[in-house]
């Protein structure tokens, strides 16, 4: 029997329509699936649970990767993650032990067409995989490898998954402490690239929000910090604003503050809805599907 997935808005809307496994390619632009990557850490001995697959598989048999898979109808990401663990490694995780230590969106890359939503989800366990208990014969072996290692291997093309998140899970990871004096910051500034413009030098690179700096603050990358300005619903040139999340990049030396317009003292406009995650990903998709990262609000 097929698999089926549901059909989600960009925003993670179910829309009632399903899709059958093999064919994404017939959702239409505006129509998404979600799927996972699940990292698991072993925390006594730091080291990350990789799968061999099958060989039977159709795509990249024999590849190397960590547990990976689709959600089915029905199921949130979380309980993909939980599923595919088990039917994969044969492991029992628990869902209040899950982080997600990134989202990504991503509708076009590289001239291809994605349509996918991706949750990464960060399990600590010590049990160990056990292959007679797994439910399909996806895996052959697993093993257990540092993060240097496991990157060794990415690099010489053993393994069929990108590893951007985990690398910035690992090398550049979210300070505990750093936002929370910037988020709830009241901020102005000017947008140089207003809704319905097209980047000064990536033509290709539309931008269906207006997105600016803040004055007098700088980024990462030794210029103004750079905003998101959710809300409004026409180009505009200037703008006050409230800080009501930051994207941080992973990979990356920027992080993007996501803003909505307000008055001086913070009242924010009565014709406003703060967006909640899930929007605010859909929002900024169309520039962070190129980089890995996480929102922390």
């Amino acid at each position: 029997m097929s698999e089926l997935w549901d059909v989600y808005t960009i925003d993670r809307k179910t829309t009632g329509k399903t899709c059958v496994r093999g064919e994404q390619d017939k959702l239409a632009d505006d129509e998404f699936r979600i799927w996972v990557m699940v990292w698991i850490k072993n925390p006594i001995t730091g080291k990350y649970l990789v799968s061999q697959r099958a060989a039977d598989k159709e795509t990249d048999p024999l590849k190397w990767e960590t547990v990976a898979g689709h959600s089915v109808v029905g199921e949130t990401s979380l309980d993909a993650a939980l599923r595919e663990v088990y039917e994969e490694v044969g492991i029992k995780l628990k869902a209040e032990d899950a982080k997600i230590i990134a989202t990504k969106v991503a509708t076009t890359i590289d001239g291809r067409r994605h349509n996918w939503i991706r949750d990464s989800f960060y399990f600590e366990t010590t049990a160990e995989p056990d292959l007679e208990k797994a439910t399909t014969k996806e895996v052959i072996q697993t093993k257990w490898l540092t993060f240097d290692e496991f990157r060794k291997m990415y690099e010489s093309g053993e393994c069929c998954l990108n590893m951007g998140d985990l690398y910035g899970f690992e090398l550049n990871p979210v300070p505990e402490d750093r936002y929370r004096d910037i988020i709830g910051r009241i901020v102005k500034g000017k947008i140089d690239r207003p809704m319905g413009s097209y980047h000064p030098h990536h033509k290709a690179l539309y931008y269906p929000i207006n997105y600016g700096y803040v004055e007098g603050v700088m980024g990462g990358d030794g210029a103004e910090q750079d905003i998101y300005l959710l809300g409004e619903t026409s180009p505009v040139t200037d703008y006050v604003g409230k800080v009501i999340a930051v994207y941080h990049r992973y990979d990356d030396k920027e992080t993007k503050w996501i803003v909505v317009p307000c008055d001086e003292k913070g009242n924010v406009r009565g014709d406003i809805k703060i967006p909640d995650k899930d929007e605010i990903y859909a929002r900024i998709a169309f520039q962070e599907q190129f980089f890995n990262g996480v929102l922390v609000d």
